[in-house]
């Protein structure tokens, strides 16, 4: 249920909401002049203010209208407002440890980062599956049979997160898990689902990280300075690099030639 537009002050607000109207934007917000029709979004509240008073990020709205994501700050921000079509982003960045979470959008124009708190998930997940889903390729690619899982078998924790991730018409064809990471080719996309994040273990959340298939030049095994990393290249010339367990590193090579097949 959307709050009340009437005198609102949406700085106050303390929880996500979905939007999939005008009439669903708070009224405190100036959207763009030349915004066409839109047909989902969320209301991001601002950060908590610390015991100085002071907040590290701003209310914004995320707007989804046909191939085009809109994000819109709070007037108060100083902020303006930035556009990022579909088809020019490479990858998705989406974390979630506990009341942190925080979404990043990356392509040719840039890096779009939008924080927020997950004490009311439900809207953000349910718009950021709408935004995937028409970032991703709408027909699932014709496959060879899947190459099944390598690694160990999920645990409970990244059981639930790849059934979380998956979208509709998106399916598992190969799969690489370690504790503590979870690389997947799918019908659509390339996803890596972590607990790594600013060099640390995060045992209260995840982080998961999405390329287009068509985005991916390669993926590898290489030395590193301990054991070995799967390294994930983007076309941009951007890496994802996967540390590997000493144990691993063979079921990992066995990914990757399956992987290689694929792309």
């Amino acid at each position: 249920m959307s709050p009340d537009r009437s005198g609102v002050d949406s700085r106050q607000y303390r929880f996500s909401f979905g939007i999939e109207a005008p009439s669903q934007v708070p009224a405190d917000f100036v959207l763009p002049s030349d915004l066409g029709v839109f047909d989902a979004g969320v209301f991001l509240p601002r950060d908590d203010a610390d015991w100085l008073g002071r907040r590290r990020y701003a209310a914004r709205i995320l707007l989804l209208g046909g191939r085009e994501a809109i994000v819109v700050p709070h007037p108060t921000a100083g902020e303006q407002s930035v556009r990022v079509p579909l088809d020019r982003i490479e990858r998705i960045e989406w974390g979630r440890i506990l009341l942190i979470g925080w979404i990043v959008l990356t392509g040719d124009g840039g890096q779009v980062r939008l924080p927020y708190n997950t004490r009311a998930r439900g809207p953000v997940e349910k718009c950021m599956q709408t935004l995937q889903d028409r970032w991703l390729p709408a027909t699932p690619i014709q496959e060879a049979p899947s190459a099944g899982a390598c690694g160990e078998p999920l645990d409970l924790k990244f059981e639930y997160a790849r059934s979380a991730e998956l979208l509709p018409r998106e399916s598992p064809l190969a799969q690489f898990f370690q504790p503590r990471d979870l690389v997947l080719v799918t019908s659509r996309r390339l996803l890596w689902i972590t607990e790594r994040h600013q060099g640390r273990y995060e045992r209260y959340g995840t982080v998961s990280h999405s390329a287009r298939r068509a985005s991916i030049a390669g993926v590898r095994c290489v030395p590193a300075d301990r054991h070995g990393e799967l390294e994930i290249a983007l076309r941009s010339g951007a890496a994802w690099r996967v540390p590997l367990r000493e144990d691993r590193e063979q079921e990992a090579q066995r990914f990757e030639a399956a992987v290689r097949r694929m792309l």
